[in-house]
């Protein structure tokens, strides 16, 4: 049937209709083909095979796809007829369904059958939705559990590379690291505040006689490693026992047998979400434990030895930062007056442990 339908068809409803075609069950395999046609004409109602006479507003039916036209782009500017409400002008959102008892096609609009019915048919094109996604999705991803398995296999020494990073600076320079920690609370900012006198107080009472006066010496990286704890390997297993249960399926039929399963167990949901949680959670790990890495960078190290030597720090200490055939050191030091308050830590990144950072430094799709 094509758009010149309008012209063959009067819809005028009648009590009996036969120019349409029929199904045993819901044609699901024409639904690409409706949407395309309606993509083109704007014109649902010239889809062929649609049924046209008269269908009660309590009759069952199933949808197989819903849609809005844009009245504008329609030939005539109208509304598109519904069999339903026995209007040749009725709607511009509606449905493609199947009717069980007349066993065709037709589209009507999105509020046009009895409440009931309509509430049963979307309820059961949710459920269809959902198991449909969850089968697409299986499907796509039970096959990526592998290796992403090994991944986090490959994470794991990495990740207490890191850790044991974090725990000797916080063990053996507490102060140090407490505050460094404190400018990552404050917003990750190298700043020392100063109170200077306002000269314009002089001229007006009402005006305060101090002024705050910021020094900035840059922003910090890494923070991670002073935060109040690092747990990357923590996270790591975590996510490999979400994947676990879903590990094996190195091919299509695997994957196949595996959705089936999950599906009839009812399962799907649940792999779905740790799967797909996973699969974000990992990539922004990823990015987090390379992250740590750069609070090695010369020119953070740099910014911070200003900022500890400053003459307004309330705490200040010594950062030498070298470059080995194996990696970079870098060597904290706070001295006082008092033997109990010196602190001395060393810290190591691994020339591996850069490059893999190096190679792992982009950002995460915050979207997923």
């Amino acid at each position: 049937m094509e758009a010149s339908a309008r012209n063959v068809i009067e819809y005028t409803f009648p009590e009996e209709y036969t120019g349409h075609a029929t199904y045993r069950e819901a044609p699901y395999h024409l639904r690409d083909q409706f949407i395309e046609h309606v993509k083109q004409s704007y014109q649902p109602e010239t889809f062929p095979g649609l049924y046209w006479g008269r269908v009660n507003k309590n009759e069952p039916f199933e949808i197989i796809h819903t849609f809005a036209v844009d009245r504008k782009k329609r030939p005539e500017g109208d509304y598109i007829p519904c069999p339903m409400c026995q209007r040749r002008e009725k709607f511009l959102e509606g449905s493609f369904v199947f009717i069980f008892n007349r066993q065709c096609i037709a589209v009507i609009g999105h509020d046009c059958a009895s409440a009931e019915v309509k509430h049963a048919a979307f309820s059961k094109k949710k459920q269809d939705d959902e198991r449909r996604h969850q089968e697409d999705f299986l499907m796509a991803r039970l096959t990526h559990v592998p290796s992403m398995l090994r991944e986090l296999e490959a994470l794991k020494p990495i990740a207490t590379e890191i850790e044991g990073i974090f725990h000797d600076f916080r063990k053996d320079a507490p102060t140090i690291h407490r505050a460094l920690r404190q400018v990552r609370k404050a917003g990750g900012e190298y700043v020392l505040t100063e109170m200077v006198d306002n000269e314009a107080a002089e001229f007006d009472p009402r005006l305060p006689k101090k002024l705050a006066r910021n020094s900035y010496f840059g922003s910090m990286r890494g923070d991670t490693l002073v935060g109040a704890s690092c747990k990357f390997l923590t996270e790591a297993r975590r996510y490999e026992q979400w994947l676990l249960s879903f590990d094996g399926c190195d091919d299509e039929e695997k994957a196949m047998e595996a959705t089936i399963g999950l599906l009839q167990r009812k399962e799907a949901a649940k792999a779905v979400r740790y799967i797909g949680e996973a699969g974000r959670r990992m990539e922004k790990l990823r990015w987090a434990m390379s992250a740590a890495c750069f609070f090695f960078a010369d020119t953070h190290i740099e910014d911070m030895k200003e900022w500890a030597r400053d003459r307004l720090q309330p705490h200040p200490f010594t950062v030498d930062r070298h470059v080995r055939n194996d990696g970079i050191s870098l060597a904290f030091s706070r001295v006082t007056g008092k033997d109990e308050e010196r602190e001395y830590a060393r810290l190591f990144l691994s020339n591996a442990l850069a490059e893999w950072a190096d190679a792992n430094r982009v950002a995460p799709n915050l979207e997923n």
